[in-house]
């Protein structure tokens, strides 16, 4: 499958899927297992794809992860995604592959309370020490599905078995 050999040639993406640039600001979603993500990221360095952001969104699925990708020679814009639970929110850190991933992962850490494994320095970044991490965790009753909140565009590959929503709540909202 084209889309997913010119992306990434050293991982298995569990998910890829093309988007509207104009409606999203993206080319193309993919799916990770939290494990790949290093790998991912110094392969994105090698195409010469800079690290744009990392941020967390807290989900009924779990932590949907998000990292954004993009270059300054043309308009291509990558967002690699990576869901965690809630019970054991860890992914491994890219702070060694992209320095800027130290402040973003520092940030997620302070309002989600998720853990980057292997980070050298995850002290709290924007907020005293002294205050809980995880301070943005919302309610499982306030959380909402992921398929209400971001659009995927068009699926170009899925592994099988792969889906990155609660089938649970689809089957609450779709009709029989």
């Amino acid at each position: 499958m084209a889309a997913n050999k010119k992306l990434l040639d050293s991982v298995t993406p569990l998910m890829v899927s093309k988007c509207s640039f104009d409606k999203t600001g993206l080319n193309f979603n993919v799916f990770l297992s939290p494990d790949d993500i290093p790998t991912a990221a110094k392969e994105m360095l090698r195409k010469e794809y800079y690290l744009e952001d990392i941020d967390a969104v807290d989900v009924v699925e779990g932590f949907l992860i998000t990292y954004h990708y993009a270059r300054f020679e043309s308009a291509e814009r990558v967002a690699h995604r990576v869901m965690v639970t809630h019970a054991e929110p860890v992914v491994p850190t890219i702070s060694d592959i992209y320095q800027g991933a130290d402040w973003h992962e520092r940030e997620c850490t302070d309002f989600h309370a998720i853990k980057f494994s292997g980070h050298p320095n995850l002290i709290p970044l924007l907020l005293d020490p002294d205050t809980p991490q995880g301070v943005l965790l919302k309610t499982d009753k306030s959380r909402k599905p992921l398929r209400d909140l971001i659009d995927f565009g068009e699926s170009v590959f899925t592994t099988d078995g792969f889906t990155p929503f609660d089938e649970a709540q689809a089957d609450l909202k779709e009709p029989k």
